[in-house]
């Protein structure tokens, strides 16, 4: 059974998890253990590492591939697939695409090699080269390919470029957003580096603000990416504002012998929703860390100006964040 098949069958079910082990784990040997899906690739895209193969190597692996896309065997596949097999698809899928562009070889027969890489093969590193091709030699009916195999984190790092390069920055956002809230580890840190946080009427950057820090792996790791494409404190100042206008309004004194209504909503209550509430708490838990390791709120670049708001906030307005019991504890760790 290829991978593709077998993600197919265990995401109809209830138990599926984005991390689950695939069924060529056996095959990364005794540390397997010491690898969470995507951990890899992220580790070494946010490193010093530096990943290097031979210019003639690389021609020569783009050349079998060629081979095997225009004359399809056993034996031209054998021997494609021992040498994307020798190196991890990491390594090789840039160069790759490149030699493969540069040789003109017709689009329909390297998108029909993607294909069978992506969803015939039974080696993790195949399916990853063929996300990487399918992204581009496909074509947008492919994306539900990409998106099966996006929501295994083993796979999100190639699928969230893939899409973005098939469906374009344009429809990007359509694709990655839904698949952002079915990965919980690397795989969305990947999804959100892919995001058009630029277009009009873009929905990404409030879906930073609401959910996009939130992953098993720790807040700390897209805090920084959440605030600044979020426009975290844009957002603050906004509430402070808004908050301080609704006080002010309310502070005008009641008639004589009137009293206000027990359930008045106190100022600024209204003005956010639990869901934003919560969001923009994880972003300023995950800024406020300080661990040394991720970036913090030091690092954010308008860091004092939401440190400012949120400080303003709750002093003048705290019903605004008295949803959420970790308000006071950011606050104290901002000092």
């Amino acid at each position: 059974m290829s991978i593709y098949e077998w993600l197919t069958t265990a995401q109809a079910g209830e138990a599926y998890e984005s991390n689950c082990p695939l069924p060529d784990h056996a095959d990364l040997g005794d540390n397997a253990s010491a690898w969470v899906p995507g951990a890899y690739e992220s580790l070494l895209m946010r490193s010093d590492y530096s990943i290097r193969r031979f210019a003639l190597l690389n021609y020569l692996l783009a050349r079998t591939v060629r081979k095997q896309a225009l004359a399809p065997s056993p034996a031209n596949q054998a021997k494609e697939e021992a040498k994307l097999r020798k190196t991890g698809a990491l390594a090789v899928v840039d160069p790759l695409l490149s030699h493969l562009t540069r040789m003109n070889v017709p689009r329909a027969a390297l998108r029909a090699e993607a294909l069978r890489l992506a969803c015939k093969t039974d080696k993790r590193e195949l399916v990853k080269t063929g996300i990487a091709l399918l992204g581009q030699f496909g074509d947008k009916s492919d994306a539900d390919v990409l998106l099966t195999l996006g929501r295994h984190e083993e796979f999100t790092f190639f699928a969230a470029p893939a899409l973005r390069a098939l469906l374009g920055a344009d429809g990007v956002n359509d694709a990655l957003l839904p698949l952002a809230d079915q990965v919980d580890g690397w795989g969305k840190t990947a999804i959100l580096y892919e995001l058009n946080y630029s277009a009009e009427g873009s929905r990404a950057p409030e879906y930073l603000l609401r959910r996009g820090c939130r992953n098993r792996l720790g807040l700390a790791l897209n805090a920084n990416l959440c605030a600044t494409k979020g426009q975290l404190a844009e957002r603050l100042e906004a509430l402070a504002d808004e908050a301080a206008g609704d006080a002010a309004a309310n502070a005008i004194l009641p008639a004589p012998g009137t009293e206000p209504a027990p359930d008045a909503a106190a100022p600024g209550a209204a003005l956010i929703d639990d869901e934003l509430r919560t969001g923009i708490c994880d972003i300023l838990r995950g800024l406020t860390e300080f661990d040394g390791v991720h970036d913090s709120l030091n690092d954010y670049k308008h860091g004092i100006a939401a440190r400012n708001a949120f400080v303003r906030l709750m002093r003048d307005t705290p019903e605004v964040f008295a949803g959420d019991p970790r308000a006071a504890e950011i606050l104290e760790r901002m000092r």
